[in-house]
């Protein structure tokens, strides 16, 4: 696992010991910022299930401007801490251990805003979480118009949505992963 562009690349970054953890791999994440590529410089980034700070290093490396990771395993936080202190990154970041709705209620409830919202949640028997959080963020007024949510799923799901603000923009599938990239339209 690497940092593919810009200020960090070819930085290696700490893998999981442990299988509870599934980082996006490298060909998915290349996949993922050639498709968003004009939508990182200056944003504000959300990572939703971080685990290893990995979409959200790409990002920064790439010209974020800052970044909230959140997740609830202790492994993940103590990876996204180390990730952070090699690629330099800790002083524009916010590492948060927490559920993850309770942080998306807190976020609305501070509206906090941003500009790329990544979710990568656990593949297996995610389906009805998957709705959920995606109708959360649907119905939510954290991600700002224009900006992009990008979300990491198993390809086998099918997402059957009613959104009202958020658009699939595309859907790409990976073997195994599928990439579903929403755009919030304008208020």
């Amino acid at each position: 696992m690497r940092v593919i562009a810009g200020q960090c690349k070819g930085k290696v970054l700490y893998s999981p010991k442990s299988k509870l953890i599934r980082p996006t791999s490298d060909r998915v994440k290349e996949d993922i910022f050639n498709y968003i590529s004009d939508s990182v410089v200056g944003a504000r980034v959300l990572d939703l299930f971080a685990g290893t700070a990995n979409l959200s290093i790409e990002a920064l490396s790439r010209g974020a401007d800052s970044a909230v990771l959140v997740d609830w395993s202790k492994e993940a936080i103590k990876l996204i801490d180390r990730n952070l202190e090699i690629t330099r990154f800790k002083n524009k970041c916010q590492v948060v251990r927490s559920d993850i709705t309770r942080f998306l209620n807190y976020a609305e409830r501070e509206e906090h805003k941003y500009g790329l919202i990544f979710a990568d949640p656990p593949y297996s028997g995610a389906d009805a979480f998957y709705q959920k959080l995606i109708q959360k963020i649907d119905s939510g007024s954290i991600l700002v118009a224009g900006g992009l949510f990008v979300f990491e799923h198993d390809s086998k799901v099918k997402l059957d949505l009613e959104l009202s603000s958020l658009k699939i923009k595309t859907t790409k599938i990976l073997g195994d992963t599928a990439i579903t990239i929403f755009f919030q339209r304008e208020a």
